[in-house]
This record gives C-alpha cells, sequence and structure tokens, in this order.
C-alpha cells in the first residue's frame, strides 16, 4: 500500500470480547479478512498486519484504509481503555500518515477517521459496525485533536 494512497483510519466492532478469537480469525488465511489492528477491551492494542501493507476489512476501499478493530458489539460503547488507547493509536498513526486528518467524516470519498458501516456496500456492507454508541464517542473525543 503506497503511503500517499492511505486517506481513512476505519473504526470497527468485532462482534466479540475474546482476543484469541479474533486473533484465530485473523491468522485463518480461509477467512480472507484482516485488519490492521485490534483494541481490547483493557486498552491492549494488538497489531495484526504491516501498515505498509493491505488489510482486508473494507472490501473497495482496502487499498486507502488503515482499519482498527475494537473488541465489543455493536450498539455497545467502547471502555475508557480502549478509547484511551484508540485516541493514541490514531495519533501515532496521523504521524505516519500526517495528510489523514484527526477528525470523523462520513464520506467515504473523504479523509479522516470514519465508521466501518458508514463505508456503505462498497466498503463491505457492514451499516451496523461500528454503531452509533462508538461512533458518538468518537465524534466526541477527536474534537481536541482536530489541530
Amino acid at each position: 500500500m503506497a503511503p500517499g494512497a492511505v486517506r481513512l483510519f476505519v473504526l470497527h466492532v468485532a462482534q466479540g470480547n475474546n482476543q484469541s478469537g479474533i486473533d484465530a480469525w485473523f491468522d485463518n488465511p480461509r477467512a480472507h479478512v484482516s485488519a490492521h489492528f485490534s483494541v481490547s477491551r483493557f486498552g491492549i492494542i494488538h497489531q495484526h498486519v504491516n501498515i505498509e501493507t493491505t488489510a482486508w476489512a473494507e472490501a473497495d476501499y482496502n487499498d486507502v484504509a488503515i482499519s482498527i478493530e475494537h473488541l465489543g458489539y455493536s450498539g455497545k460503547r467502547v471502555t475508557r481503555s480502549q478509547m484511551r488507547s484508540s485516541l493514541r493509536l490514531l495519533r501515532w498513526l496521523h504521524k505516519q500518515f500526517p495528510h489523514v486528518p484527526l477528525q470523523r467524516t462520513a464520506d467515504p470519498l473523504g479523509h479522516g477517521v470514519i465508521g466501518h458501516g458508514e463505508l456503505g456496500v462498497a466498503g463491505g456492507d457492514h451499516p451496523d459496525c461500528p454503531g452509533w454508541p462508538i461512533l458518538a464517542q468518537f465524534n466526541v473525543a477527536l474534537r481536541p485533536l482536530r489541530r
């Protein structure tokens, strides 16, 4: 993946709380899925795919996106530990890709932090990922980071 091509940091929810289950799912080549990172309910960040490599989480947007899975469930909120770690990860990613702003966007053709479901059918058709409660948390948490 060309560094200049990345324009979206995509928020996901894993529909589960078990890190070993997520690891097994991403390590299974038959699953044809992967994400760059996952963040546990305790705030532990796992890197699954190098940021210079395409992950298979956003369908038609794979080549322009860095994916961040959050253990948990759609319709629920992330924990404080997850949010702190996710924001730390997003700040680090912004240093790697300074042209991607630390602001929420709902535009799949735009630049910034977007929910997986906001990518629509072309993004894999997961309308409830990560879910409104998580997106609302990030809407608030990212405000002070926009500069």
